[in-house]
């Protein structure tokens, strides 16, 4: 195991060569209450295992929540960086895996609609980022709002969680339908969480796929899915991140597997595990 993590990273390490600029994916959905914090933190920790230097930003204006996910307290916001009272250096909050988390609140709004005189020093203090982050990973707040909308439009890369149940899958495309309108032929990357199996996945991803098509004339792209683990729940509430405190759980796998397409790796998505009651229903189908 531990060769194979090796050469993934070594992999990774060939691909961040050929790319010098920092990219920034931001990581949105359509409603609240879908796993879209939760995802973005362990997806992180995926990517920082792949050698990948990570910073996070906070960027939910109303449950700014990233750093409560590591069961950390934030002392400084992005508001102290727009003000001029601390640089990036001085705001940026230290997590596991060399991960660093720019804390949002109330400063997010600010930097989405950020006045012009106080653009040049924003953009001298966000530019030091290149020197420390191969990614940044944009946590925004669910839904339409013009916050959201704007980190959108300004992201390299758009990853939006769904589940499978019917109201995910509304809002989602009214979210799809917004960015459509806004960013033309942008490519939008959608992860379904909280599957029971491979094939709910792929289900759902249809179902959302046959609409966009229909009409909004356009594409999305399956990234991958997460299955709907009990252990995700149980970390939230220790505020400790899957990766760190369930590491080999199958949802983790998962994010495992989708941080490796993030990187530019091939991978192929990990089977659920299916307990003793799957162990003996597929011996039962083989007489």
């Amino acid at each position: 195991m531990h060769d194979q993590a090796s050469a993934l990273r070594d992999l990774v390490s060939r691909n961040k060569n050929k790319q010098n600029k920092m990219r920034v994916i931001a990581v949105t959905s359509g409603k609240g209450g879908v796993g879209k914090t939760s995802f973005t933190v362990n997806l992180a920790l995926a990517l920082a295992e792949l050698g990948q230097r990570i910073v996070i930003l906070d960027g939910d204006l109303g449950l700014a929540n990233v750093d409560i996910a590591f069961g950390l307290s934030a002392r400084y916001t992005i508001e102290h960086l727009l003000s001029g009272e601390k640089t990036i250096e001085q705001i940026l909050l230290s997590a596991p895996r060399g991960i660093e988390i720019i804390p949002g609140g109330s400063g997010v709004q600010k930097l989405a609609n950020i006045e012009r005189d106080r653009l040049t020093n924003v953009i001298a203090n966000l530019g030091r980022l290149e020197k420390i982050a191969d990614l940044l990973i944009i946590d925004t707040g669910a839904g339409l709002g013009h916050t959201v909308m704007n980190f959108l439009l300004a992201a390299d890369d758009i990853i939006m969680v769904i589940t499978p149940e019917p109201t995910s899958l509304t809002d989602g495309y009214g979210l799809l339908k917004s960015l459509k309108q806004e960013a033309g032929d942008a490519t939008i990357h959608v992860v379904i969480n909280r599957v029971r199996t491979e094939t709910d996945a792929l289900a759902t991803f249809k179902r959302l796929d046959t609409v966009v098509n229909k009409f909004l004339e356009g594409s999305i792209n399956l990234l991958g899915w997460v299955y709907d683990d009990p252990l995700v729940g149980r970390s939230v509430m220790q505020q400790e991140p899957l990766g760190i405190k369930f590491p080999e759980s199958s949802a983790y796998r998962c994010i495992q597997w989708i941080a490796g397409k993030v990187a530019g790796i091939s991978l192929h998505p990990p089977r659920q595990a299916g307990g003793v009651r799957g162990f003996l229903g597929k011996l039962l189908r083989s007489f």
